[in-house]
């Protein structure tokens, strides 16, 4: 993630940092997909393409110390993730990740 880094917590924070002219990596809240959930993460997403379908961004949803949650996000669709897991299980997801086309950030 060499981008500017932007926490994102709802809608607000959405438009406030896409109507920038600089293209951001648009990071949710640590946990983000446990709480919020990867569906409200994907709408978010739907919302910024929509509202603001001229800037590029990459987005990621964290989903904390949950491997399974990362999983779910990577089925769902969500485009990259991020993830505080074992090595082994790190290597299991990015495999998968990969085959889906979704980034995993592992810590």
């Amino acid at each position: 993630m060499g981008a500017s880094h932007e926490l994102i917590h709802g809608v607000a924070d959405l438009r406030r940092v896409l109507s920038r002219a600089v293209p951001p990596v648009l990071v949710s809240a640590p946990g983000a997909a446990g709480y919020q959930g990867i569906g409200w993460w994907l709408a978010l997403l739907r919302l910024a393409r929509a509202e603001f379908p001229a800037v590029a961004f990459e987005a990621v949803l964290d989903c904390g110390n949950a491997p399974g949650l990362a999983l779910a996000a990577i089925r769902s669709g969500v485009p990259a993730v991020r993830v505080k897991a074992p090595p082994q299980a790190l290597s299991a997801l990015d495999e998968i990740a990969r085959a889906a086309g979704c980034r995993l950030y592992g810590e």
